[in-house]
């Protein structure tokens, strides 16, 4: 049996993994989504390490930690943090970071096509939240049109503040093993860089979906999920 920990990204939360937790429970494996702190914004002072400390302290002993898009940085922050508790590091369309990068300049480096998702940033500057105005076929291409109408109410304000810190990456990072699961027809991280970040790694699996595949395709996200971290 394996553990894994589903970390979500930028102005979503545990919810967006409710397909995929029972396709890895029916077979056998414990499984956790969580939360990242500040969901819904106005928290100040917030910082990537309060993200990497909230996924550690949300299990015990060792885990195979999942990171959506923006939770690239919140689980290899993690896993700086303590690579003794960490089986493995899975990116899902997810942004791997190098030391030093933060989240607002891996973003502005993206080089692929992009759909434009407008944000809409909270009054006391401490969040952001995606314009969800038409967003649903750019952040969930492939998913229904039911499953979209779900997820959109629940996107919501995202806390500004770890996502320009620039994250602190060494030998801890460098140890832990890493998997790629790449989404070739994303349109919020396009599929060449996500190629690019994954360049190196030699597990790595695609799907034939866009950024969300924890709605679109959760069938077989499971199973690379599995083959990955078992």
């Amino acid at each position: 049996m394996t553990q894994f920990i589903l970390v979500h990204g930028a102005c979503h939360g545990a919810w967006c993994w409710q397909k995929v937790v029972p396709a890895l429970e029916a077979r056998g494996h414990s499984v956790r989504a969580i939360d990242m702190p500040g969901r819904g914004g106005g928290v100040p002072d917030l910082t990537l390490a309060d993200q990497a400390r909230a996924v550690l302290d949300a299990y015990e002993g060792r885990a195979v930690l999942v990171g959506h898009s923006a939770g690239g940085l919140s689980i290899s922050a993690a896993a700086e943090a303590a690579p003794d508790r960490v089986e493995r590091l899975i990116y899902v369309a997810a942004l791997l970071p190098q030391d030093g990068d933060s989240l607002g300049g891996l973003m502005g480096a993206l080089e692929g096509p992009r759909a434009d998702i407008p944000l809409k940033v909270a009054e006391d500057r401490l969040s952001y939240c995606f314009d969800t105005e038409g967003a649903g076929p750019k952040l969930y291409n492939g998913a229904s049109q039911a499953d979209m109408d779900w997820a959109l109410p629940q996107v919501c304000f995202e806390p500004s503040g770890p996502h320009r810190d620039k994250i602190q990456l060494g030998q801890n990072f460098s140890k832990v093993l890493k998997s790629y699961v790449l989404c070739t027809e994303d349109l919020v991280i396009p599929a060449q860089d996500q190629e690019r970040m994954a360049q190196g790694l030699t597990d790595v699996a695609r799907i034939e979906t866009g950024h969300s595949p924890f709605l679109s395709t959760p069938g077989i996200l499971a199973e690379h999920l599995i083959e990955m971290g078992t």
